[in-house]
C-alpha cells in the first residue's frame, strides 16, 4: 500500500506559480477547481489545502492536485506541507477507495437510471443477498427513485434502516442528482416475509 501514498510535487516550468503534485492512486473522479476555502466547502482536501498559507487555487483532476501559489511565496515553504496534507488524506479514510474509484468510473456517461442500476448490481444486493434479500429499481422519476425489496428483505424489521443508512446513502452519495428512495414494498405479504402482521 506505500505506492498508493506516494505524493511527487511537480513546479511548471512556463508558470512557476503553479506546482502539480501526483498521487499514488485518484484522489478525485473529474475536476474541480476552488479560490477560496468558502468554495471547497464539503471538500475535506481542498479545505484543508487552503490551510496552508500561500495557497491562492486548489484543482483536483484524477490524481492530480494542482496548486497555484500566491506570488510572493515560495514552494520551498509551501510544498512539504501540501504534500503531508494530501498524504494524511490518503490515509485517512476520507479518500476514495479503489472500489469507489471503479464504481465512478463506471458511473461516468451512464443516465440517473442506469447508474441507479450499477450501485443496485454490484454495491447494493451483493450485501442484501447475504440475508436471502433483494432490491428492485421500479423506475425513477422527478429524481425520486421507486424501489421493491424483496426475498428476506420484504417484512424485515430492518428493512427500513437498510433503505435509509444503506440503500440511500450509497445512491444519494454516488448519484447526487436523486434527492429520494421510496419503498414501494408491500412488507405485509410475500411468500415468506420475516414480519408477519397478528391475525
Amino acid at each position: 500500500m506505500s505506492h498508493e501514498i506516494t505524493v511527487k510535487g511537480e513546479i511548471d516550468r512556463r508558470h512557476n506559480t503553479v506546482c502539480r503534485f501526483t498521487a499514488g492512486r485518484t484522489i478525485y473522479i473529474g475536476t474541480a477547481s476552488f479560490s477560496s476555502k468558502e468554495e471547497a466547502r464539503g471538500m475535506a482536501l481542498a479545505e484543508k489545502l487552503f490551510e496552508i498559507e500561500g495557497v491562492a487555487k486548489v484543482s483536483l483532476i484524477g490524481r492530480l492536485v494542482v496548486i497555484t501559489r500566491e506570488s510572493d511565496r515560495d514552494w520551498a515553504e509551501i510544498s512539504p506541507q501540501v504534500e503531508a496534507v494530501i498524504s494524511a488524506y490518503l490515509v485517512s479514510g476520507l479518500a476514495l477507495t479503489a472500489d469507489e474509484v471503479q464504481d465512478r468510473m463506471q458511473l461516468v456517461g451512464r443516465s440517473t437510471r442506469d447508474k441507479i442500476q450499477y450501485l443496485l448490481d454490484r454495491r447494493i444486493n451483493p450485501g442484501v443477498a447475504v440475508h436471502a434479500g433483494f432490491v428492485e429499481l421500479l423506475e425513477v422519476r422527478d429524481n425520486i427513485a421507486y424501489v421493491r425489496m424483496g426475498g428476506g428483505c420484504q417484512g424485515c424489521g430492518a428493512a427500513d434502516f437498510t433503505l435509509r443508512r444503506g440503500i440511500e446513502a450509497i445512491i444519494q452519495r454516488e448519484v447526487p442528482e436523486i434527492r429520494q428512495i421510496l419503498d414501494v414494498t408491500d412488507h405485509a405479504a410475500g411468500m415468506n416475509p420475516y414480519y408477519r402482521p397478528a391475525p
